[in-house]
């Protein structure tokens, strides 16, 4: 194992890099913080190239785990000490453990073929990456068969995109298109394509789920774009018995899933 004790080591400098959108484009790698999310990163077959341990932070059963999965764990390991851990992690992560990797690849196809009358999730211009991350946690939770970004405005792999989903970022099969793109492409697979809206729309739990189906989510707020609006979609809302006419986009998308995973018992 190297120990590095300096901030001005370039593997610290390229790691502190990847805090930022453009870092992590540049390198073409994320950085995952947090014990939990390194686990499910690594299960689901993400290939770590280095592993920034500091061992008075660190829990020594985690560090066991990850070791057993990990092919060459000495040798990618970095130690450091928890003043150069506190400069190189990302927000209060305090579990002594920081992997990164190679950005890993989101498949289009993946997403249509998981199985022959797929429900999958399509969130249009999701700027927050902490709800994206609860999207995908609840898209996890509910199995739903994959989960597409249109016209990003956040990174699949922010850092707190990965700790809000809970390292299911890593597991959800995914993909990153522009709207008009995704538009397309679900009519030529003949997709009942639901949208949750308040314009003109019928109450949600009134729609047939077990169909082919994708549940489009709009932008926090402006909701989604009139490239959604108009054709042959379906537009959709939760009923609303209070005063409020909506809920949060991620508290939406938690329920529509959940309707559509209680539908396919």
């Amino acid at each position: 194992m190297e120990v590095i004790s300096s901030h001005q080591n370039p593997r610290i400098k390229k790691l502190i890099k990847l805090h930022s959108s453009r870092g992590r484009q540049k390198q073409n790698r994320i950085a995952v913080f947090g014990s939990r999310e390194i686990l499910r990163a690594l299960r689901s077959g993400v290939a770590p190239d280095e592993i920034f341990v500091c061992e008075p932070l660190a829990d020594a059963k985690i560090l066991t785990e990850i070791r057993e999965l990990v092919a060459g764990f000495e040798s990618l390991t970095r130690l450091v000490p928890t003043e150069l851990f506190e400069k190189i992690c990302f927000g209060d992560r305090t579990d002594g453990i920081v992997m990164t990797a190679d950005r890993p690849e989101l498949s289009m196809d993946r997403v249509f073929d998981q199985s022959p009358a797929p429900i999958i999730a399509v969130v249009e211009s999701i700027e927050k990456p902490g709800n994206l991350g609860a999207i995908l946690r609840s898209a996890d939770g509910a199995g739903l068969d994959g989960l597409i970004v249109a016209d990003p405005l956040t990174d699949w792999f922010h850092p707190n995109t990965i700790r809000s989903s809970l390292g299911t970022c890593f597991s959800v099969p995914g993909s990153v298109i522009d709207t008009e793109t995704l538009r397309q492409r679900l009519i030529d697979d003949e997709f009942q394509v639901i949208v949750a809206s308040l314009q003109g729309a019928t109450d949600f739990y009134e729609a047939d789920l077990t169909k082919k189906t994708a549940i489009v989510l709009g932008n926090e707020a402006k909701g989604v774009s009139d490239a959604w609006v108009r054709g042959e979609f379906q537009m959709a809302k939760l009923p609303m018995l209070g005063i409020a006419d909506s809920l949060n986009v991620s508290a939406t998308a938690a329920a529509m899933f959940y309707e559509a995973r209680r539908q396919r018992r």
